[in-house]
This record gives structure tokens, sequence and C-alpha cells, in this order.
């Protein structure tokens, strides 16, 4: 047994360079992974990364556009994934908002370009008729001297045709009121009111044009004239009653 262990080979002892060598590269590959996770620590504990949005309302820049940020923060939480359409979406919400077009210009640099709704018409007290012929029904009205439209909201957008078609035909006086039900009445910016009836509209109208032209001269016509133009060969004209404020004493 003593012979046996004489004749096993020793194991041989690696150089002290070697294990230094070794030690020493698993020692950089630690400084490394270490210093990669401390800069992504700092990268993400920074600013840098932060989503920055560019407004542009109406093909201009704005800084100014608290109702659009406060509208998109639920969808800026990944900071590291910015989804463009979620962000149209919510800017959608806000009902002034016609039409948005989003653009990422870097990573997490978006521009956002909104085109809002104008005002054309009034609906009634609860919203307002944009120059599109869409109606929209903000949550907070804004003071307006356009003209009020009385329609159904399933009609807007023909509606809103007509009124432009009629204010063509009248110009340059204006409408302030423009209802419609089973016909069509206006009342005009003078408080004369014209009923048009609901066929044949527009030569009605062409013919009460031409028919004021002529009995304007006339004080009683042009400031309470009720021309009923629902007659084929003519009109009927009755007045408004006078207001109190307006009676002259005797």
């Amino acid at each position: 047994m003593a012979k046996e262990r004489l004749n096993r080979p020793k194991q041989q002892k690696k150089p002290l360079k070697s294990v230094l060598k070794r030690a020493l590269k698993i020692c950089i590959f630690f400084l490394i992974a270490f210093s990669i996770a401390f800069v992504v620590y700092l990268v993400d504990r920074s600013k840098l990364l932060e989503p920055h949005i560019s407004w542009e309302v109406d093909g201009e820049l704005t800084t100014h556009a608290h109702q659009y940020d406060d509208l998109i923060k639920p969808v800026l939480n990944n900071k590291y994934l910015l989804n463009l359409n979620k962000i149209k979406s919510k800017i959608y919400q806000n009902p002034w908002v016609l039409n948005v077009e989003t653009q990422r210009i870097f990573w997490n640099r978006i521009k956002v370009s909104i085109k809002k709704h104008d005002v054309a018409m009034r609906w009634g007290s609860q919203g307002y008729i944009s120059s599109q012929g869409v109606l929209f029904k903000p949550n907070l009205t804004i003071n307006s001297d356009a003209p009020i439209g009385l329609v159904s909201e399933v009609s807007v957008k023909n509606f809103y045709d007509d009124f432009v078609l009629y204010q063509s035909i009248l110009d340059p006086v204006k409408i302030s009121t423009f209802e419609r039900n089973s016909i069509d009445e206006l009342t005009l910016e003078n408080n004369i009111k014209v009923i048009l009836g609901h066929q044949k509209q527009n030569e009605r109208l062409e013919i009460f044009v031409k028919s004021f032209e002529k009995l304007k001269k006339y004080k009683k016509i042009r400031t309470r004239g009720i021309f009923d133009m629902r007659y084929p060969n003519g009109f009927a004209l009755s007045y408004s009653p006078l207001s109190l404020h307006s009676i002259e004493p005797n």
C-alpha cells in the first residue's frame, strides 16, 4: 500500500500568476456590471429620459397646454415606451379638439399638433357648431355672440350647410337665430323675422331680400316686421309686439 502511494503522480499546483489573472478578470467583470447598473440607476433617477411634449395648437407653438398635459399624464407612466395612439386618444377626450397629430422626434420627445373647433354657431345654450358643421358640447362654455341655432342633434350638419347658404343670400344682413322644427324660421340682426317654411327656402329668401329692400324705409317694417314667405304669390306681413321700453309716452 505504501508503494502505491509513492507511485501516485502528484497534482501540479497552478502558478500564482494564473490565479491572479483569473481573480483580476472576475473583479473586472463585477466592476463593469456594477458600473453599468450604477449608470442605469443614475439615468433612471435623472430627468434625462423624462417624456418631453412640445405642443402646437392651431398652427402655433405654445407652452400653455395644461389642459392637455393633465389628460395625457396617465399614459406617460412608462417613460421607456410612449404610445402615440394612447396619447392621441386621451387628447380627443377634450371636446374642443377637432384633430390631433402626434410625431416622435426622438425616443422620448413627442410633438403634438392640435386643431381646435372654432365657433360658427351656438347650439342653443348646450353647445356649439363649428365651421365644419360639427356639434360639440364642452363642459365649460364661453361667451360668444355667434348666431344661435335651434335644431335636433341628428340634423346639425345639413342644418349648418343651409345656414351658410341662407347667410350668403342675405349678406350683408346677418342671421341672429335660425330655428328648424317642422319649418325654417330666421330672426335677423335687426329683429326682422322671416318664415321660410319647409320647401323652396332659397327661392323664398331671395324674394324676401328684394321685397325688404323696397320696404325698409318704413321704420315699423325694418324694426318689427314678420315676413311669412309661405305664400305662392308673395308673402304675408305682420309685426312683432312693441316692447315696453320702446313705447313712447303720449
